[in-house]
């Protein structure tokens, strides 16, 4: 028979044991979240994200992230979204980073086995940095998100986004999360992930780089 179709909602919580190289060399627990509605023809993505940690009192690593994208379907290939995404990072050299974002999505490898999707479109950043004034630029984004179902309990994924600047041609930004998960039960997982991102030019006194590798048991719906 068909396989069944895929539930209109998904959704995944997640508690993670994280290590970070870069401006911050710790170990701390973290929170994921993830919330998204199969786009029929509308549908939404939500993600939410923190790690915090401390050393003999002091606060060596702190990052909150939140996110949602509206989406709106065109056929089984194309989609348009909207959406809001809010960071802060004290530790990779700011305080608050708001971005704005329009544009397509654009489906290359629809499945079983490979889904493959690329996204671009305009951005609107808004910047409190550490150090120094805010900032404000207009830029955009090119991504792509891949899945690899590679047996029917382990699945690898990849999202690759690139933020240019066009106030700033140097102050470009690129962020790159890998994940490899496997099936522990009918609704537990565990997940190894890794989190990478450069920020070309970045508030004084910070590295360009940082990275997270985190491992996760997570639940999912």
């Amino acid at each position: 028979p068909p396989p069944p179709p895929p539930p209109l909602w998904t959704g995944s919580l997640g508690l993670s044991y994280l290590m970070t190289t870069g401006n911050t060399d710790t170990e701390t627990l973290g929170f994921t979240g993830a919330l998204a509605r199969l786009p029929t023809p509308w549908g939404v993505e939500i993600q939410a994200a923190a790690n915090r940690a401390e050393s003999e009192g002091t606060t060596t690593a702190e990052r909150y992230f939140a996110g949602v994208r509206g989406k709106r379907a065109f056929g089984e290939r194309w989609q348009a979204f909207a959406g809001i995404s809010y960071e802060s990072d004290e530790f990779a050299g700011f305080d608050s980073r708001m971005i704005l974002e329009a544009g397509g999505v654009f489906r290359a490898l629809a499945g079983p086995a490979h889904l493959l999707d690329f996204d671009a479109g305009l951005t609107w950043t808004d910047e409190e940095p550490v150090i120094g004034p805010g900032i404000d630029s207009f830029g955009a984004l090119a991504g792509l998100a891949y899945e690899w179902k590679f047996s029917e309990t382990a699945s690898f994924r990849e999202r690759l986004v690139a933020y240019p600047n066009f106030d700033e041609s140097d102050d470009w930004r690129v962020r790159s999360e890998t994940s490899v998960e496997a099936a522990l039960a009918t609704s537990w997982a565990l997940r190894v992930s890794y989190l990478f991102t450069r920020d070309n030019l970045p508030a004084p006194g910070f590295e360009k780089d940082d990275s997270t590798t985190s491992v996760s048991i997570v639940w999912k719906r």
